[in-house]
């Protein structure tokens, strides 16, 4: 992480097939109010004209850094790529469906440099639709400022719902120490849950974060067979032991951090207690897995024999 300090602000949106709403994002970027960002884009060799557009951009704004992945690497591949090619002190994702007020970055950014123990910094977020009408505000409740990272970590995992704080500023050097996105569905909430042990959320009082929810831009409003596809292009993983591989993570962030010896128990427990709550996900996930064996070793047969 050399490279960091460049610039101060770095914004990274993973796109594909974006071309619908990538423009009008793109506007509601540039023309934020503070204006030392950069804004890095990684396309995942779209097939829309999501290239053209971003290309145009790019050769009338210098701050806006266009790539071009040669191959479809998955959604959460694509979000860790944003961040590495990034170079900011403090980092934002930005997807490419969704809109921020002009001040969103000015805002976000005065109780990070404020306070060294603040990692993240996010607006209120109202919900809108395919034609930018209002669905509703959302409420996060996750203005964690306690000096626990236990009490941190308790009040994310109970609050965390819809993952817009994932879209507030945050301290570049600190998402640089957890274990970034792997491929598997909740991953991107196991990242900011992680980032909770490391310092402070701050909430911004201001609805600055506008997060489209409509089927065609929202990927949780998707079938699982188009979530998987967007988690697995080539579809060759078999996708299981999503819960497990959840609730892993968690125990290793929490191993890792650099916590107390009683701030890492009361995490651990914790986590311990949560995975016992999740136990019928945890056994689903097993069965899977046991049936997609004895579905292969039917299959491997059935080849055989003919």
């Amino acid at each position: 992480m050399d490279k960091r300090r460049a610039t101060l602000v770095s914004i990274g949106m993973p796109v594909f097939n974006g071309e619908k709403w990538i423009a009008a994002t793109m506007d509601s970027l540039l023309a934020q109010t503070h204006q030392d960002f950069e804004l890095i884009i990684s396309d995942n060799a779209s097939t829309d004209a999501t290239g053209d557009i971003c290309r145009q951009y790019a050769a009338r704004d210098a701050r806006v850094k266009y790539h071009c992945n040669e191959r479809n690497i998955g959604v959460n591949p694509n979000y860790n790529r944003v961040f590495e090619y990034s170079t900011g002190r403090f980092f934002k994702w930005a997807s490419a469906n969704d809109l921020c007020a002009p001040t969103f970055i000015e805002k976000c950014l005065q109780p990070l440099l404020a306070n060294t123990d603040v990692v993240l910094c996010y607006p209120r977020t109202r919900l809108i639709d395919a034609n930018d009408d209002v669905i509703a505000d959302y409420e996060d409740s996750l203005n964690l400022v306690q000096d626990s990272p236990c009490a941190r970590l308790k009040a994310f995992l109970h609050n965390m719902r819809l993952n817009n704080v994932m879209n507030g500023l945050i301290r570049a050097d600190v998402l640089a120490r957890t274990s970034l996105m792997k491929p598997y569905f909740a991953s991107d909430v196991q990242v900011i849950g992680e980032l909770c042990l490391y310092g402070k959320f701050t909430e911004i009082p201001e609805y600055l974060f506008f997060r489209r929810m409509d089927r065609s831009s929202a990927l949780n409003l998707k079938s699982y067979e188009e979530q998987r596809s967007f988690h697995d292009p080539d579809m060759q993983s078999l996708m299981l032991f999503q819960n497990w591989k959840l609730h892993s993570d968690y125990f290793r962030s929490a191993w890792r951090a650099p916590l107390r010896i009683k701030e890492k128990l009361c995490v651990l427990t914790h986590l311990s207690r949560q995975a016992l709550w999740a136990r019928s996900g945890l056994w689903n996930d097993l069965r899977a897995a046991v049936g997609q064996f004895i579905r292969r070793i039917i299959g491997t047969k059935c080849q055989t024999r003919h």
